[in-house]
């Protein structure tokens, strides 16, 4: 049996100083994240090594065999159960402080001191683990727990003991705790080791409660008890062991988000978190509805989680700008207060990124408050949306296109050098015509250089327009002398 563990052990250190893992760990495309193995039920079996430790402890080791089975309940967090059987081997023999009691439990005779004896032992315990690196190649873990421990002292058996109980079969509470480690081949399946110690509520695994075996044989006998007597500690043993782990029944979704393990693959996601990029949006969510990366919390990189996007502002979180006015955004949400569903957030037929060009008020239909809306000033009558007066004739837009009827983006419409405003309001001249009354003189050559009635043809009724007066404002005298010139004479 010794040699068929021996090779076992060695086995597995030569597993352990391998520089690579077999072929097998390479079949995942992507290495961008941690590995995990599939199935949240494990089975474990193996060998190793039982160490007793206790009054006679001593170098020598025994052979165990265990199995084990466990249920993850998250991404670190596991219970199972083990069950174990093996042999404790160590040299019976007395010491300086037990000695008595030692001749009382197993008789004087010097040869019978220093024998090899052995206790057969069987446990069944309950364990909790807890996965350090349950997404790696190699995952170390730590366990304890708590279960039976059935044992067998051979001194018992052979009832070379003094003091031996009726059954030589014994048992008591066990209280295990230790390391582990699991080396991953592929998602199946796992190379194993464990450490571990076993605490027991007894001194006799090794037929010898040297205080129990005091304390009766003074009672019997009447002798005082020996005061420099050691009182015996609880004994325990220590486990070594190596073993083949295989996950069973495969969750393909690990962390329930709807995404499978090959998928969260594919995608870079961490498939033991639903949320790997904590922006409060499940995985599946991002990546079938929203579109997003379930990586990256502000997918768009427009200043807006993708949670705000999606649940708060019901934007789209794979663009910077949902609908497409030039704006981001996280802008138009909380700076300029616009709609970021609508292109024109005021209707008023500029997008809101133009408006902001333009300098308008993209809120605001009439920025100006002129009567008309921007849009209209801006693609539909050429007047600046940002002025009630675009060309500064003194007439606002809207009156000038609604009433007067005159160009709102040029302060002269018949370009006669008059505006709008000077002849409407002071002159009373026509704003669309240059030369009200036609007489060949514009508007403005009458009311600035000749000093004419611009809506008068002939000014000074001599019968001569006033183009062809030679004075237009004073009238002919009729007396057959030069009477074609429009000027008054004497002859």
């Amino acid at each position: 049996m010794r040699p068929l563990l021996i090779m076992v052990l060695l086995l597995c250190a030569g597993m352990l100083t391998a520089q690579e893992l077999p072929s097998a760990a390479q079949e995942v495309p992507y290495m961008g994240r941690p590995r995990y193995p599939d199935g949240r039920i494990t089975v474990t079996a193996g060998g190793g090594i039982a160490k007793y430790n206790g009054e006679f402890t001593d170098e020598m080791v025994g052979e165990m065999y265990w199995a084990q089975a466990s249920y993850t309940l998250s991404s670190y967090l596991r219970i199972g159960l083990q069950g174990e059987k093996g042999m404790m081997y160590y040299n019976r023999r007395w010491r300086r402080n037990t000695r008595s009691s030692y001749e009382v439990q197993f008789g004087n005779d010097p040869t019978m001191n220093g024998v090899e004896r052995n206790t057969e032992f069987t446990a069944f315990t309950g364990l909790f683990f807890l996965d350090l690196l349950p997404g790696e190649y190699i995952n170390p873990y730590l366990y304890g727990g708590a279960g039976k421990l059935w044992y067998t002292p051979e001194d018992y058996a052979s009832r070379e003991a003094y003091y031996h109980p009726a059954n030589p079969e014994q048992e008591t509470w066990v209280f295990p705790g230790g390391l582990g480690i699991d080396f991953l081949f592929s998602r199946r399946i796992a190379l194993n080791l464990e450490v571990r110690a076993n605490l027991t509520l007894t001194g006799g695994l090794d037929a010898f409660a040297s205080d129990y075996v005091r304390d009766r044989n003074a009672e019997e006998t009447g002798v005082g008890r020996n005061p420099n007597a050691a009182e015996t500690a609880n004994d325990l043993y220590f486990t070594f062991t190596a073993g083949v782990k295989v996950f069973l029944f495969p969750d393909n979704d690990i962390d329930g988000d709807g995404l499978s393990n090959d998928e969260e693959e594919k995608l870079g996601t961490n498939p033991y978190d639903v949320d790997t990029d904590g922006d409060l949006l499940t995985d599946w969510h991002e990546s079938t509805n929203l579109h997003s990366d379930p990586r990256m919390m502000d997918t768009d990189g427009d200043g807006l989680t993708d949670y705000e996007e999606a649940i708060k502002y019901h934007t789209r979180a794979d663009t910077v700008d949902t609908d497409g006015d030039g704006i981001w955004d996280a802008e138009e949400i909380q700076r300029f207060n616009t709609d970021a569903h609508r292109i024109d957030s005021d209707d008023d037929g500029l997008p809101d990124g133009r408006e902001l060009q333009l300098g308008t008020n993209p809120n605001r239909v009439d920025t100006d408050g002129d009567g008309l809306s921007d849009g209209d000033e801006y693609l539909k009558y050429g007047t600046d949306p940002l002025l009630p007066d675009s060309d500064g004739d003194g007439i606002a837009d809207y009156d000038e296109i609604f009433v007067g009827k005159t160009e709102a983006a040029s302060s002269d419409s018949d370009k006669d050098g008059l505006n709008d405003f000077e002849e409407r309001s002071i002159e009373g001249t026509d704003p669309f015509n240059p030369d009200t009354d036609g007489d060949g003189l514009t508007d403005y050559e009458e009311l600035r250089i000749t000093g004419t009635d611009p809506k008068n043809p002939d000014t000074d009724g001599d019968g001569f327009n006033d183009k062809d007066d030679k004075c237009p404002r004073l009238p002919e005298t009729r007396n057959g002398f030069q009477d074609d010139d429009g000027c008054p004479d004497k002859k």
